[in-house]
Parts: structure tokens; sequence; C-alpha cells
């Protein structure tokens, strides 16, 4: 019966480190924060101009919550401040915040649907591309670090178990 053994502990950040495109991915999270930040300023300052990588959800915080700015300020710092910690938390190695992240902005996506702004949409469709790239890039590489450590650490011979004799 072969031995069944726990997945061996990886420097997740040193995998990010020695993977630029990983590193790359994890920075999208950040940039569509900053822009939505920038955003959310200019509605505030009455432009009406907005930047594609922005959130929907930061969009129509501002624009629902126009009379009472401080309840879009709040949502709009909720929301950016989760995709800056996904960022964080992708950079330092871990898959979930890129699914998590990925997931959160692929639903943003969906809000620009009924407005018919297929512009922002399909800039997020870009943005995802890379994110999920970048994911994938972290799993495979994780993975290979595992089996690499797996394999260093794994006895050279076996020794034979004799079987019970038979009565």
């Amino acid at each position: 019966m072969p031995e069944l053994t726990a997945p061996q502990a990886v420097d997740r950040t040193a995998v990010v480190a020695a993977r630029p495109r990983i590193a790359s991915a994890a920075r999208w999270f950040w940039w569509i924060a900053g822009l939505s930040v920038v955003n959310s300023v200019m509605v505030a300052t009455g432009s009406h101009t907005s930047f594609l990588a922005g959130l929907g959800i930061t969009q129509l915080a501002d624009g629902f919550f126009h009379a009472f700015p401080p309840a879009a300020y709040a949502l709009d710092l909720a929301v950016v401040g989760f995709f800056v910690a996904m960022g964080f938390v992708a950079r330092r190695g871990y898959r979930w915040a890129f699914v998590v992240g990925g997931v959160a902005y692929a639903l943003d996506a969906l809000i620009f649907l009924p407005f018919g702004a297929y512009l922002p949409i399909a800039f997020h469709l870009w943005a995802l591309f890379f994110i999920t790239n970048g994911g994938l890039k972290l799993h495979r590489a994780i993975g290979a670090q595992q089996a690499q450590a797996a394999a260093s650490t794994a006895p050279a011979f076996r020794t034979p178990v004799e079987p019970p004799p038979l009565n």
C-alpha cells in the first residue's frame, strides 16, 4: 500500500519572487484598486470621465450615494481595501487570493452589462486573463516545488515487509 504524505512546505514568497509573471498578475489587483480610487475622486470633483479598469461597484456606489457621499466613500474604501488585500495576499503566494479576487472582479464586470458598457467588460476580461494566468502559474510552481521537496526527502529504498505466516 503506498504511503500517504502531507504536501511539503514551500516558501511561497520565494516562488513568487522567482517568477515575475506571477508577481505581475498579483499587481493587477493594485491597479484595479488604484484606478477605482482615481475614478471615485473624479466623480467627487464633478468629472464625467473614468478609467476602464475601475470597478463597476465603486462607480455604482458613487452614483447611487451621490447625495450622501460618506456612504459612497465607505463602500469605495471597503471594496478598494479588498482588492488591495488580494494583491498583497497573492504576492505572498496564496492561490486562493487569485481565485477570490478574480471571481470578485468577474462579478464586478457583470455590473456593466445592463448599461451596455461593453468596453469596461472587455477590459475586465483582459485583466482576468492575466490574473487567471498568474494564479495557474503559481499553482504549477507550488506543485513543482512540492514534488521536488518530496523527491529529495523520499527514502532511497524501502525495507520489504514480511507477510504474516499462514496457519
